[in-house]
Order: structure tokens, then sequence, then C-alpha cells
């Protein structure tokens, strides 16, 4: 599962105290570059000497919050996740169910991967339009810095808004998604109107990024900026209705040819992969399922192969048309600790995974003033032994072996989340 972090860039750069222009490329006399060493900051390592650019940054934001997740079982904010896990079965293999029921009389419990599951379904993209952006100076010093977009829209919720740049801005023809994303922003909605206002230094072109040695570019300039931004609305699609876009997928092994139960390929509401292959070994049988939350916070769930009634639109739990439980399920759900009002994580998880991405970074940026200096003090080594003219640290044992590493950044981030990992219990009685 490959994730773009979810932490904006934006708030790495505040955390660490980057003068934001240079931070995104941008100088003129207004900002100027004031030291031979505290140049620009480029997209990529390879466009400068020696200096980490903002996708090295990305990376280390991307492995930190990887390594929560994998510690905590669950994410700081809400993604969007596709899981495959075993079916349960028996503790004695010699017994399986023919249906669906478990032995407590409720249908099988199945326990995905993440915790704290918000809702089981897929990420809905709605496109609502292109806006125009207008630029602004709000604090008075002569250098555009906000942004500011409207749009009429029937959608009343505005964590549901989201802004990405537009296709014609996007590179190589790529598709929306979170890569293309422009956070953080502000989001009201008031009288059917939606405003959008963010930070003016994000909406740089991002072909001006691109060269081979990229010019640092003048932010009195309006054409290094977009002029129109592109407004979604996100939803959890709950209703889909086939084996890619349903709440969940049951998965069977082929099988020897069973005429005396089912005839090869012809097992009702079971399809193959490839078509027709139910006795292929390589094949795989899957089946549409829906799938309801029993336990949110320890991320478990009952999924069923379901049908969709087209006169009531109700689903309805069908048994399965084999003749034994299927081997996997995958299911698709929203996971992770909710959002504040603003649409922004949780301010705590901000700087845990800031400071964490810090000591992941594998090279430090081309400051060297301040920003630099803070960088610095969350990448430095606590298990470093300094020779007889070094300082010397001293730590605890304890705190060095934890599972991120032995970096300022790492132990920090390990002192702040170790209590709050969710433990799973067996009782037996």
């Amino acid at each position: 599962m490959t994730m773009t972090p979810f932490l904006p860039l934006e708030y790495f750069r505040r955390f660490m105290g980057y003068n934001p222009f240079h931070f995104w490329g941008l100088a003129n006399a207004s900002v100027p570059v004031t030291s031979a060493c505290n140049t620009v900051i480029r997209q990529y390592a390879w466009q400068d000497a020696d200096a980490a650019g903002r996708e090295q940054i990305k990376e280390a934001l991307r492995t930190a919050e990887t390594r929560l997740a994998e510690y905590l079982e669950y994410f700081p904010y809400p993604r969007y996740v596709s899981s495959i896990v075993p079916w349960p079965r028996f503790g004695d293999h010699n017994q399986w169910r023919y249906t669906n029921v478990d032995a407590d009389g409720r249908m099988v419990g199945v326990r995905l991967p993440h915790k704290h599951i918000q809702a089981i379904g897929t990420e809905e993209l709605t496109f609502l339009d292109d806006v125009n952006v207008t630029p602004s100076d709000e604090d008075g010093d002569g250098l555009d810095d906000t942004f500011t977009a409207t749009l009429v829209s029937a959608v009343t919720d505005p964590l549901q808004i989201v802004v990405y740049f537009t296709s014609s801005d996007r590179l190589d023809g790529a598709a929306v998604g979170s890569d293309w994303q422009i956070q953080p922003v502000s989001i009201t909605i008031s009288g059917g109107t939606i405003t959008i206002k963010g930070r003016y230094w994000l909406l740089v072109k991002p072909i001006k990024y691109e060269g081979v040695a990229p010019a640092v570019l003048d932010p009195d300039t309006a054409a290094n900026f977009v002029s129109q931004i592109a407004v979604y609305q996100r939803t959890t699609e709950t209703e889909g209705e086939t084996v890619d876009t349903s709440q969940a997928v049951l998965l069977w092994e082929t099988e020897p040819c069973h005429n005396w139960f089912c005839t090869c390929g012809a097992c009702a509401g079971i399809s193959y992969t490839p078509e027709d292959s139910s006795n292929d070994p390589a094949a795989v049988g899957k089946a549409v399922a829906r799938a309801g939350i029993r336990d949110a916070v320890n991320g478990l769930v009952v999924p069923a192969q379901s049908v969709r009634n087209s006169s009531t639109g109700i689903w309805s739990a069908v048994d399965w048309n084999s003749y034994r439980e299927p081997d996997r399920v995958e299911v698709r759900y929203l996971a992770g600790l909710p959002l504040l009002a603003d649409g922004q994580i949780v301010e705590s998880w901000r700087v845990i995974i800031a400071r964490l991405a810090a000591a992941e970074l594998g090279r430090r940026v081309c400051a060297c003033d301040v920003a630099n200096q803070e960088l610095y003090h969350w990448q430095f080594d606590l298990a470093r032994d300094g020779g007889a003219n070094d300082e010397r640290y001293q730590i605890s044992a304890a705190d060095l072996d934890n599972p991120f590493g032995t970096r300022r950044g790492h132990v920090y981030a390990w002192k702040q989340v170790r209590h709050l990992k969710l433990l799973t219990g067996l009782a037996f009685v």
C-alpha cells in the first residue's frame, strides 16, 4: 500500500522555521536570499548539490507516518485503505462452516489490520468546478501571501471539500489524487457559497519545479502561479455493486471440478478471474459482499456475501454460493483518528510526525541558519559516543531501545506514542 503523506509539507516548513517563499522556490528583492548557503529549496535533491529537496522531505513524512501506523495499528488521521485478510477459521481445522454463522449465532467477524474504523466503502471524488483564485497581501508587506476562491454549491459539510491542481496543471496528464492536493486550506460554507483560503505560495505551477536547473521564481510574477484550482467533494461510496466497487469481496481459491455440487464456473454469485476458469489453479473466485462494523475502535467488521434489490435498493445477505467458506476477504474502508473541525490533523500529531520525519530525512536541506539548526536538533543521533574532544550525552538504554531509531526525533516520537497503542487481548471463560 503506497501512501501519500497526509501531513502537508507546509506544516513541516512551519515546524522547522523555514522562510515560506524560499521553501517553495521563491525569492526576489523583497524576500532576498541573504547568505551564500541559505538558498531556496528545490523540488528534487538532484537539482542542488548535497541538499534534500521537497520530494525527499515528502518521502520522510511518508516513512514517518507509515512507521507510526505500523506500531500503533491505526492512522493518526483518516485514510482510505483496502486490505485483504484471511477468513477466520475454527481452531480445529477439521471443522468448517457451511454458512456465514459463527458459534455465537452472529455473522463471522473479521479483524482488519487497522483500528479506528470510520466507514466501510471506497473514496469517491465528485468534481464540482474549476474556480478562479484571487491573490491578496494580507499582512501588508508588499507581497501576495493569501489566495481566495469561492464557489456556489449545494454541499453543506466543509470537511467534504478538497482542493487540487486542475487537470491542465497536473503533470503528464495525471489523474486527480492526493499527490496533487493543495493543503492546508481553510474552507467555510455560508448561504450556499464555499469560500476557500490558503497560502499563495502553495499555488506555484508544478511545471516550474521540473527543470534540470530550475530558476528561482519571482513571487511578484503572476505567471509563476496557477490561476484556477479544482474543487471536489469527497465522500465514502457505500453502494458499489461490483467486485471492483463493493464494500467487500469474498475470495476463494479454485477447486477441482465438483459436478455433484456446482458445475465448474457455474456457481451463482461467484465470478472467476479470468472468466469461466473455476478449475484453473491460478484463478480467483470473487463474490460481492457488504460489511458492517462490529467494533470500530478495534477494527472488527462482519463481511457477508450480499445482493441488492434493484427495485427497493435494499441489500440482503445471502448464503455462500460455494460448498465451503471463503479463503480470504478484501475490505475497503476509511480508518484513522478523525480530523479537527477545520479539516486538519490534531496539533499534537502534527508535531510528532514532523519531528519523526526530520529524523528520517537522510540529509539536511540547503538552509543553514535557524531552520537547519532545528532540523539538525531532531536528526542528532543520541546513541553517538563522542571522542575525547566531543560532547557526550547520557540517555537511558530504554529510550534508545525503541522501534523507531536512536535519533532525537525517533526518541521524541517514541515517548509520545508508546502508551497510545491499542492492545488486543483474549479472555478465556
